[in-house]
């Protein structure tokens, strides 16, 4: 018996598949996994966040607070910040806010159409917003809205999402994910970091509705604030803040009245005038 050692087929370690579409079928799973993994991690590290008591949370924001607090005001300015932070404290009387969950509002000075809350109970209301705004009521509702935030525990969610994608980015590019990461951790008041999912938005609306009602007899405000924002031009919506991750406002005024027939709430009344000090310069009464 003779044995001879043959040589292979030339086209052995050649595949039907086009070199680069192997290449892009792995680059798509790879990048699939890293999303997946970013999400899951990202659910659960908010969930986690949400979960740690308040009184940490607010040690942990003492920078953003003293931030916020240290930015110069002129006494017109003060006296605007102090009346919201009258008016925050008549709401969260009537919001189920635990004892040890403090609010404090915060008054920016700037054009920006928009009011946020971040960590630690921190609300900032901008003037662009406030001064679209012509009674107490809509003031109130956008009040009760991110007051809401805080209560759900939505810039905690936020701040652990954020820390979660850094620490996966971190698995794929380090310098992407100690920069991602770092600033989720180090730089929480910055807006990008804080925006909220539409479901969250809802809930909020939902939240403040109560409050108000509770305080205005009825729900007025919060249809004044969706029309201001809806009434916004093409152009100008682009720029506001505040629409960027809200729900649209169709929908946020269909919200608003099912909640209003569901739970017997008057859906328009008298409003409360504004007061002096939320009035825009030389507004008259």
């Amino acid at each position: 018996m003779r044995f001879e050692n043959r040589a292979p087929e030339e086209t052995v370690n050649y595949a039907d598949e086009h070199p680069l579409k192997e290449f892009a079928l792995l680059v798509v799973g790879v990048l699939g996994a890293v999303a997946l993994g970013a999400a899951l991690l990202g659910f659960f590290a908010g969930e986690l966040a949400a979960r740690v008591p308040f009184a940490t949370e607010r040690e942990y924001a003492q920078s953003i607070t003293l931030k916020f607090e240290q930015a110069k005001l002129g006494p017109a300015q003060r006296g605007t910040r102090d009346e919201l932070r009258a008016l925050a404290g008549k709401l969260a009387a009537a919001m189920p806010l635990p004892p040890d969950m403090t609010i404090r509002v915060h008054y920016a000075d700037e054009p920006t159409v928009n009011a946020m809350a971040t960590l630690g109970g921190n609300l900032v209301f901008y003037r662009g917003l406030l001064h679209k705004l012509d009674s107490e009521d809509a003031i109130a509702m956008v009040l009760a809205h991110e007051m809401a935030h805080v209560y759900l525990r939505h810039p905690a969610r936020a701040m652990g999402r954020g820390v979660a994608v850094g620490l996966v980015l971190s698995a794929v590019s380090v310098g992407a994910g100690r920069s991602i990461g770092g600033e989720a951790a180090q730089r929480a008041a910055v807006l990008p970091l804080l925006k909220y999912s539409r479901d969250q938005e809802r809930a909020a609306d939902e939240l403040a509705l109560r409050a108000l009602v509770k305080v205005y007899g009825h729900a007025g405000g919060a249809a004044d604030v969706f029309k201001v924002l809806g009434s916004a031009v093409a152009g100008e919506a682009a720029r506001l803040a505040i629409l960027q991750t809200h729900p649209l406002t169709d929908e946020r005024l269909a919200l608003l009245q099912e909640l209003s027939r569901g739970n017997g709430w008057p859906s328009d009344g008298p409003r409360t005038p504004l007061a002096a000090a939320l009035r825009p310069a030389g507004a008259k009464e």
